[in-house]
């Protein structure tokens, strides 16, 4: 009997980068067992939906009142009763939050072969950031193949021992995505006169978003033919924040908005001028839609970003925001990234995962 594959995601990063996947394992006919562990809900709903993806199975581990440890021992409980319900033999999970955590420790405790999608992302620091890095690594000790995006990400591997038989160099799966995204919707690249932006990440939260949000407002006031679109993020502690900084009204050019579906958030990436974001997401569609990022971080897991002089890490000081803005947005031969320089892959990492998946 064929082993039975299970998917498992909760949140809507993951999804974008298991949904190339799931299509392809569709193109070849493998039945697969899809499963939403509900770490996100509403946003990440919309996104199935727009994609056409029914989860097979859609746990519920979230709650208000749990603290990380609560949603773990959650997550395991809901995932090893899954594992031995549906018989599943194979498990793939991808990147770096507590469901890919969770799966991989389900893998190991009931002896299933655990895939680990984007392995090798790492800082130096195991708490930044947190409590992402902490988890990436601990993944990796059990993985029976951690699918690395870079070369980088190899490396990273390499020196901490994991086996080279273990690790399969693919590519990034978001390029993949992005590629069919743009194809279908058909959605070209352009420079408008135009900012996008987003900030949301636990280390920035408090001081540092109040630096951004100062630094932000600043440079619209001084570029008043610029527009600035502020995707807000749902957390409300960030959004009391920001809003803390514009409580004396904001210029005419910036714009603030909910969070944007994600064809909503390529269509205006792939049509900005410039991204000013601490997404690590983002940092790796920017070189795929041919534009200039800065990084709202003081350290990024996604150095190479940095190597291809796609992205520059300006952390939350108000005047190197402001400098490296200045330096890059009204300079032609700065802001256009050419995208023969992506260094996350050509598109085929779905193709690569399968066929490994499957051997």
């Amino acid at each position: 009997m064929d082993d039975k594959i299970a998917i498992i995601y909760g949140t809507r990063p993951e999804f974008l980068k298991v949904f190339p996947i799931i299509n392809e394992f569709r193109k070849l006919h493998v039945d697969i067992c899809i499963v939403n562990t509900g770490q996100h809900d509403s946003l990440l709903r919309e996104m199935e939906n727009s994609f056409g993806i029914i989860p097979d199975h859609q746990l519920f581990v979230q709650s208000l009142s749990f603290t990380n440890s609560n949603l773990i021992a959650k997550l395991i409980d809901e995932i090893s009763n899954l594992i031995h319900k549906e018989n599943i033999q194979k498990i793939i999970a991808q990147g770096d939050t507590f469901t890919v955590l969770a799966s991989s420790m389900s893998s190991f405790l009931e002896q299933r072969k655990f895939y680990h999608i984007e392995a090798g992302l790492r800082t130096s620091d195991i708490t930044l950031p947190f409590p992402e890095e902490y988890n990436r690594r601990v993944v990796s000790l059990t993985a029976d193949i951690n699918f690395a995006p870079t070369e980088l990400a190899k490396q990273n591997l390499l020196k901490e021992n994991i086996s080279e038989h273990k690790i399969s160099l693919v590519g990034n799966s978001i390029v993949d995505m992005i590629q069919y995204v743009t194809k279908k919707e058909n959605i070209s690249v352009e420079y408008k006169d135009y900012v996008f932006i987003t900030a949301h990440r636990r280390e920035n939260i408090g001081q540092p978003l109040k630096n951004i949000a100062q630094a932000i407002k600043e440079l619209a006031e001084e570029n008043p033919e610029t527009q600035f679109e502020w995707a807000l993020h749902p957390n409300p502690n960030t959004r009391r924040i920001i809003m803390e900084v514009f409580e004396n009204g904001a210029s005419k050019n910036i714009h603030f908005t909910e969070p944007l579906s994600y064809l909503e958030a390529i269509t205006k990436m792939a049509r900005s001028k410039m991204i000013i974001s601490d997404s690590g997401g983002i940092q790796e569609e920017a070189p795929s839609l041919q534009k200039r990022v800065l990084i709202l971080r003081e350290e990024t897991e996604r150095p190479e970003v940095i190597t291809c002089n796609c992205g520059i890490l300006v952390g939350t000081d108000i005047q190197k925001i402001k400098q490296n803005f200045n330096a890059i947005y009204h300079h032609p031969e700065e802001y256009i990234f050419k995208s023969e320089n992506n260094p996350f892959g050509d598109g085929k990492a779905s193709e690569r995962i399968v066929k490994k998946i499957l051997e």
